[in-house]
C-alpha cells in the first residue's frame, strides 16, 4: 500500500492504493508516493486498478468504488482487512457491480473505520495478467 502525493492511474493525489510490488517501489524512489498501511478515511474511493483498499466510514454499511475496469457483469471479490476488525461490520456481505463501480456492503452499520481489500477478476477468472 502506497500514499500518492501526485494523481496516478485515476487515483488522486492524497489516495491510499496497492499496486505491484515493483510499481509501488518505483512511485516510492521518485518521490511520487509513500509507504502506507491503510487507509486514513473512509468513503467513496476511485481507482482503476484490479485491486486495491478501501474503508468502510463509521456510521455506513458500504462503501462505493469507482473502478474503470468494473462492468455490470464483473466479479468482484472483497474481504474485511483488518486484525482487529470493527465490532459490528465483521464481514463483506455481498458486492454490487454496475458499469463503472461497485459497492461492497459489509454486515451492519461500523462503529469504527473498516478496511476492506478488493479485487476485480478479469474475464478469464485470473486475477492478473502477468
Amino acid at each position: 500500500m502506497i500514499l500518492l502525493n501526485r494523481a496516478y492511474k485515476g487515483a488522486l493525489a492524497g489516495t491510499i492504493i496497492q499496486l505491484s510490488t515493483s510499481e509501488e517501489a518505483a512511485l516510492i524512489a521518485q518521490g511520487l508516493a509513500s509507504t502506507s498501511a491503510g487507509p486514513v478515511t473512509g468513503g467513496a474511493v476511485t481507482l482503476n486498478n484490479q485491486q486495491g483498499r478501501a474503508g468502510v466510514a463509521i456510521g455506513a454499511a458500504s462503501v462505493v468504488v469507482t473502478n474503470n475496469l468494473v462492468t455490470a457483469e464483473s466479479k468482484v471479490f472483497a474481504v474485511v482487512a483488518q486484525a482487529a476488525a470493527d465490532g459490528t461490520a465483521l464481514r463483506v456481505e455481498r458486492i454490487v457491480c454496475a458499469a463503472g463501480s461497485f459497492t461492497v456492503y459489509v454486515t451492519a452499520a461500523a462503529t469504527a473505520l473498516t478496511t476492506v481489500d478488493w479485487v476485480v477478476m478479469l474475464p478469464n477468472g485470473l486475477t492478473t495478467t502477468n
